[in-house]
């Protein structure tokens, strides 16, 4: 599939090798979040897989009563797509970020290192008073249109983003439940992990990401802060440098073996 379906929010499926990544895109979005990540890696020949989780691709309704157990076991499934990497890198937007923790965790021998771009470990006041009402029986359908559109600050990627036009209560308590899930385990987590951050982000707190990255297993984790964007720092103002980083940490990640041959020696 061309590189082009993730311009449209679609599943993107690139071969290359040896070294894969999984992308991983947040709640209510798509894998438009994860473009420009995905173009750089592609220009470094490595396999990429950007799969829509489970309840997304179709409009809100389709979210409702989800829970969150189904999207991280399609981003299970999806990971097993990529057996016999050399190296295998989840990368993950919001949502996503706590998905590849609990991947990470639960299948340490395939999750060579995370890529967390703004990861929700803790929400806004707004997000957690979201969570709360979607645990109320009668509220748990409703859907709250997005005012503003995604929290970017670029226009033009606003504009272009394809994401829900609403989110349903139901899917932030799920969010809220996974947050939880995630914090109890991530001691546990023993991939390497680089955490990016928008200094501006209005959905999740700089304090949770600092917490994940101080909190890891196999931290503390490099943690940047990316000051001018807001929280989809994979297609803000300074999504170029977001996709370096990335790249750069895959680069430097240890070789594992795995799908190609040892590299040969270098002299000193």
């Amino acid at each position: 599939m061309a590189l082009d379906a993730i311009e449209h929010g679609g599943e993107l499926d690139l071969p290359g090798g040896p070294d894969a990544a999984l992308l991983l895109h947040g709640l209510t979005g798509s894998t438009f979040e994860l473009f420009p990540v995905a173009r750089r890696l592609r220009e470094r020949r490595v396999r990429v897989l950007a799969p829509l989780l489970a309840g997304h691709g179709g409009p809100a309704q389709g979210l409702v009563g989800v829970p969150w157990t189904e999207w991280l076991a399609k981003a299970r499934r999806d990971l097993a797509r990529l057996e016999g990497a050399r190296r295998t890198l989840v990368v993950g937007c919001s949502t996503g970020a706590l998905l590849g923790c609990a991947l990470a965790q639960e299948l340490p021998a395939r999750v060579d290192g995370l890529a967390l771009l703004a990861p929700a470990l803790e929400l806004h006041l707004q997000g957690r008073l979201a969570a709360a009402l979607g645990r109320v029986p009668f509220l748990r359908e409703r859907i709250v249109p997005k005012g503003n559109g995604s929290d970017v600050s670029d226009p033009e990627m606003r504009r272009r983003n394809r994401c829900m036009e609403g989110v349903p209560l139901s899917a932030v308590a799920e969010l809220a439940a996974l947050e939880g899930h995630v914090a109890r385990l991530l001691p546990a987590v023993k991939a390497p992990a680089l955490v990016l951050q928008g200094g501006h982000d209005h959905t999740v707190t700089l304090a949770g990401a600092r917490r994940l990255a101080r909190r890891i297993g196999s931290g503390p984790a490099e943690l940047v802060v990316l000051p001018r964007s807001w929280h989809l720092v994979g297609i803000d103002v300074e999504r170029e440098r977001c996709a370096d980083l990335v790249a750069g940490f895959l680069d430097r990640l240890p070789l594992t073996g795995r799908g190609a041959a040892p590299p040969a020696s270098r002299s000193r």
